[in-house]
């Protein structure tokens, strides 16, 4: 009989949080949760482990020898009643004294799992953890210079704390921690002398502020929101921001020697502390950056060369702050951060990460980025880092970057803010790049050595970074030329391609819309019914392509629009000549033939236009406010003339400013990019 198979201890099972939570070990667990009667409480008698060993026979420790697992069996086998074997040899008798069976019973009761939790209970449980803090303070006020007399007193400082680890399975008495003033004691032993006890209190605050013990004790029809836990978490969570947890966390990080692995672990818990604040309140991300020097540490950290798992954790929490707070991207960028992130990337360049753990860290970085790139101040830091030349270069390597890299392109030059990124793009040679990939060059083996990649996605980011450059390159330009010309080279086989992806996309959006007119068929719904249902249906179309076509749609408005005759004309007229006749542009009836070709036509982009311009929401009062802003700035507004009128005439002659410098807020920075991109679309929609 293999004995070891019988007491071999269960498979621990796997929790939601995947690798980010530690696994306790069996001792833990029983120390944390196991609070049950004694031997002798339960039997009645007291429990003497020599005597039931020999069978209630007396034995001296003169007596007692080490004995193998053969002298144990023949022992046992010897004292056996074998009189209760029936004609088949089978063993009916179980060989165990009363004390024995007693003992199993007993361990048969332990339950390590179960606990039941009342406000008393938990009251006990502080209490005694309050009184371990006091006694290894006085202890080690008592006999400072000598560590041995107060050690016992901080092991049991050590088990109070991991017993406190226990109130996860009851988030609704975190309350209670609060209003007996324990987040006050718990955040004290994050500067306690003993750097295991201050690792030790990370880890409770990692477990009490992780959101999975909300869901612990729900049934399956209960939701997490709305919930006394939820309520109780967040009055928790709430009392250790106001006591000052975050500055605290931040500056233990400087004690923690990453050279040792508890250390380690300890400055992997508190990266889990801040992400579970995140995961609780999401507003609590600008919190954390306002009010600790989290952002500057991890910059720190993240340029140490070695590659561990706290580097990559500290990738992912950056991204998680990007994502959240307009604030948190551009504090980001006041710290230097857009150039440590180029930094950090450019090691991928020609190289792809080693590991899956490396891979994610580099994802983490771009979503960083991307993220960034919202902000108008960060496209300027981005193009003064030279982030563009950086992308392009990775876009020709073809490594795994270069997934990413089309994505942080289409983030960068979009909007007005990202005027100045397209042009340096067009500057550095950027279109024979990008029109490469465009034509689907090298796809096929970039699909075979990179599963990751989505030649949908690409696409999608492909068609954004043209939509932008045909938008921000200022008409009649060199640079917006060079655009056009591209699709014209190798007789208009851009075009071509840019037609076929906006055929591919109005297929997938027609199938949308037969599926939507089965489904209002199918639950007969009325006209009101159906109208309510479309904000949803709207949805499932964009999701489908239609806005992708629909900037298709806008590319082909705008290269129809271009006369490519443009610098001759303007030669003649240099010289003399008569200009030519208006008529249509070269581009524009090829655009027309490929069309007809398709069984369509130029009002079907039409139509497709002036959907995307009904579509577009503009807060025109807010817009107009903000253009007056600038129009003032540049004393040519009233504003100016307000502002002129006040100063002095000393200004005026020596020609100081004219208007204070007005900064848009950025409601109205978005209500006017709106505005702008409705009037270009209608300007547009007149030359067609």
């Amino acid at each position: 009989m293999d004995i070891d198979s019988i007491f071999k201890a269960p498979t621990a099972p796997a929790t939601k949080g995947g690798a980010k939570r530690k696994l306790v070990s069996p001792d833990e667990l029983y120390r944390k949760n196991a609070r049950h009667t004694s031997y002798e409480e339960l039997t009645g008698r007291s429990f003497d482990p020599i005597e039931a060993s020999t069978g209630g026979e007396g034995s001296s420790s003169s007596k007692r020898r080490t004995v193998s697992m053969e002298d144990e069996e023949d022992e046992e086998t010897g004292n056996m009643d074998f009189g209760n074997e029936d004609e088949d040899d089978r063993f009916f008798g179980d060989g165990l004294t009363s004390d024995q069976k007693d003992i199993l019973d007993y361990v048969d009761e332990i339950n390590p799992e179960e606990e039941i939790f009342d406000l008393g209970a938990v009251r006990k449980m502080i209490l005694k953890f309050e009184r371990s803090i006091n006694k290894n303070q006085e202890m080690r006020i008592k006999y400072a210079d000598d560590a041995a007399k107060f050690m016992e007193s901080e092991a049991d400082l050590d088990e109070e704390i991991k017993h406190l680890m226990a109130l996860t399975q009851a988030p609704q008495y975190y309350p209670v921690l609060v209003e007996l003033n324990t987040v006050a004691s718990i955040l004290s032993l994050l500067t306690h002398e003993n750097m295991d006890i201050a690792i030790d209190a990370i880890e409770l605050l990692k477990e009490l502020t992780d959101e999975e013990v909300l869901s612990l004790n729900l049934d399956d029809d209960e939701e997490v929101s709305g919930s006394e836990g939820e309520a109780g978490m967040k009055v928790f969570v709430a009392a250790l921001v106001k006591d000052g947890m975050l500055d605290l966390l931040v500056q233990n990080l400087a004690r923690l020697d990453e050279e040792e692995a508890n250390d380690r672990q300890g400055v992997f818990n508190t990266l889990a502390v801040f992400e579970n604040l995140t995961s609780i309140d999401i507003q609590l991300a600008e919190t954390i950056v306002l009010k600790s020097q989290l952002m500057p540490w991890m910059l720190k950290r993240l340029k140490v060369k070695v590659f561990d798992s706290n580097k990559q954790y500290c990738s992912e929490l950056l991204a998680i702050l990007m994502q959240s707070s307009s604030d948190n991207r551009k504090r980001l960028g006041e710290l230097g951060g857009i150039d440590d992130l180029l930094q950090l990337l450019s090691v991928y360049k020609r190289k792809d990460p080693k590991d899956p753990d490396e891979i994610e860290m580099m994802e983490n970085l771009f979503d960083c980025l991307c993220s960034s790139l919202a902000e108008k101040e960060i496209k300027q830091l981005f193009l003064e880092g030279e982030g563009i030349e950086l992308m392009v270069i990775m876009i020709k390597e073809k490594k795994m970057a270069r997934i990413r890299a089309v994505k942080v392109l289409d983030y960068a030059m979009s909007t007005k803010a990202g005027t100045a990124n397209c042009l340096r793009f067009v500057e550095i040679m950027g279109l024979k790049t990008l029109f490469s990939i465009f034509s689907r060059k090298g796809i096929d083996k970039l699909k075979k050595a990179y599963k990751s990649f989505s030649e949908v996605e690409e696409e999608e980011h492909i068609i954004g970074i043209l939509a932008s450059l045909v938008r921000n390159l200022p008409l009649e330009s060199g640079h917006r030329l060079r655009v056009v010309r591209k699709f014209v080279e190798e007789d208009y086989a851009k075009l071509e391609r840019l037609l076929d992806l906006r055929e591919g996309y109005e297929a997938r959006v027609q199938a949308v819309d037969e599926k939507i007119a089965r489904e209002n068929e199918e639950q007969e719904l009325d006209e009101d019914e159906i109208k309510e249902e479309e904000p949803l249906r709207a949805l499932q179309r964009l999701d489908a392509g239609l806005y992708c076509m629909q900037l298709i749609d806008l590319i082909l408005a705008h290269l129809c629009a271009e006369n490519l005759g443009l610098e001759v004309e303007e030669e003649n007229k240099a010289n003399g000549g008569s200009s030519s006749e208006e008529s249509e542009s070269e581009i524009k009836v090829r655009a027309k033939t490929l069309l007809n070709r398709r069984g369509q036509s130029l009002d079907d982009i039409k139509d497709n236009l002036k959907a995307y311009l009904n579509a577009l929401e503009v807060n025109e009062e807010l817009a107009l406010q903000a253009r007056t802003k600038l129009l003032a700035q540049a004393g040519s507004g009233p504003l100016s003339e307000a502002t002129t009128t006040i100063l002095g005439e000393a200004d005026k002659e020596e020609g100081e400013i004219a208007a204070p410098k007005t900064e848009l807020t950025s409601e109205e920075d978005a209500a006017l990019e709106a505005l702008e991109a409705k009037e270009s679309v209608q300007y547009m929609l007149g030359l067609l």
